[in-house]
């Protein structure tokens, strides 16, 4: 279910049920059996709305510059200005990626950080002849950004139930006592965590707990008579069980909204951006993990809305800055991780509903369908590409749909080589779902060999 930070305050403050106190504070799952161990894992999902420019995030070098720079045109970034990367092991070419990227370029040369090329949403494994013959064979709403959102986030043309929410929906009685749902997202209503396990929002900069109960300090002359009633004993079991579940859910609000008002002091500064303060919140998350009760298990939502990265126009301007506030945030994202001793604990990727033309479109560029996406983190089998980098050229036969299924219009919209069930399955395969749980999680994932079912980026 949605379980936005209204519902949190509503259900906490004016409920005061047995069932909504034990619904809004997750005490349900106090002593579930799975809630032993001491394995800590967190994926981190940073959705780029609007369809990131991958062909000017990872960019070929040297000849196969040349062929990118007379197929995007004025949209070509100068080889000079692009970061060369070092691999791990044998380089599938040379490459760079764009020049706002240079903390993540350091953390790829470092092995922290992966690349997964021509990644999009998938069926099955299909042939642009074959999807223009028969579009069922493709996803619906090819190349509409609501469509393609709803699709990325939840693998099916409905937005009842999102892949994050069914990864962690298997996991949510890892935690020993969670004080909130360790399903957490920084902004509402995201397609990728609707569905039936409980989620809450941590918009950054908002106080969190019950409306009018300070974090720290003496109470309030309304919250104190209420724990005063609280502390009283009665004859009825049911009476005293509720007055216990009361007084828990004043003590646990001002843990959590303490959590959040009181941040740590992190080393490497976030900057102060949107995607900054989301990241930067969900670091807190991570520090406070033991005092919320997910010591086993958290997974975050972040994303750069707006449609932010829709380039129809001033593409190079647009993407510089957004590429730049992403790197600053990532990367102290992950300074954040490493100074808190989880690195190894913890993975980020991001993803797009779809990536672009490889064409100008006057100074920006078009929907496209297939996309390179980063992962980042310790247990990331980094400074590698997984997926091949296909060549910057328009009109491929075996890689070019035509645009809008117009037979001709050729504008370098690639047909994905890796599905999203792919991408999100490697994923949810190291947070700990089972193969069998992941044909379930992932509805499409039966499409493709059982080979190429885990894309190998993370162990």
């Amino acid at each position: 279910m949605s379980f936005t930070r209204r519902e949190f305050l509503k259900c906490c403050g004016r409920g005061m049920s047995a069932a909504t106190m034990m619904t809004a504070l997750g005490y349900a799952g106090l002593e579930n059996a799975y809630a032993q161990g001491s394995d800590y894992k967190a994926l981190v999902c940073i959705f780029l709305e609007g369809g990131n420019d991958g062909w000017n995030t990872i960019v070929p070098l040297g000849a196969p510059h040349s062929i990118y720079s007379s197929n995007r045109q004025g949209l070509a970034l100068p080889l000079g200005s692009l970061l060369p990367l070092t691999f791990t092991g044998a380089a599938p070419g040379q490459f760079g990626f764009h020049p706002r990227l240079t903390g993540l370029r350091t953390l790829f040369n470092q092995g922290r950080v992966a690349v997964v090329n021509n990644v999009g949403n998938l069926l099955q494994p299909v042939t642009p002849a074959q999807v223009l013959a028969n579009p069922s064979l493709g996803p619906s709403g090819l190349f509409d950004h609501f469509q393609q959102q709803t699709y990325s986030q939840s693998l099916t043309a409905s937005s009842t139930l999102g892949w994050g929410n069914s990864v962690g929906g298997n996991f949510t009685g890892f935690n020993a006592g969670p004080l909130i749902p360790m399903l957490m997202t920084m902004v509402n209503n995201t397609p990728y965590l609707k569905g039936p396990a409980a989620t809450i929002t941590l918009q950054p900069n908002i106080q969190l707990g019950i409306t009018g109960l300070p974090p720290t300090g003496p109470l309030p002359p309304r919250f104190a008579g209420l724990q005063q009633v609280a502390a009283l004993l009665d004859d009825l079991v049911q009476v005293n069980a509720l007055n216990g579940r009361v007084s828990r859910a004043l003590d646990d609000s001002r843990v959590v909204g303490s959590v959040f008002a009181t941040p740590p002091v992190f080393a490497t500064p976030f900057p102060a951006t949107g995607i900054g303060d989301q990241l930067r919140q969900i670091a807190t998350a991570i520090s406070a993990r033991d005092a919320l009760g997910h010591n086993r298990r958290q997974l975050f939502y972040a994303q750069v809305p707006g449609n932010a990265y829709d380039f129809h126009g001033t593409q190079l301007t647009s993407q510089d800055r957004l590429l730049g506030e992403l790197d600053a945030a990532m990367s102290a994202f992950f300074a954040a991780t490493t100074q808190l001793s989880v690195a190894n604990n913890v993975v980020t990727f991001i993803f797009s509903e779809f990536g672009r033309t490889i064409r100008i479109n006057g100074d920006g560029s078009d929907h496209g369908w297939g996309n390179h996406y980063l992962v980042m983190g310790g247990p990331v089998l980094g400074g590698r590409f997984y997926g091949t980098y296909p060549p910057v050229q328009v009109g491929l036969p075996e890689l070019d749909f035509p645009l809008f299924s117009v037979s001709g219009n050729f504008r370098g919209a690639f047909i994905p080589q890796i599905s999203m069930d792919q991408f999100g399955f490697t994923l949810a395969r190291w947070f700990g779902l089972s193969d069998a749980s992941g044909l379930d999680v992932f509805p499409n994932l039966a499409n493709f060999n059982a080979s190429t079912r885990n894309i190998g980026f993370l162990p």
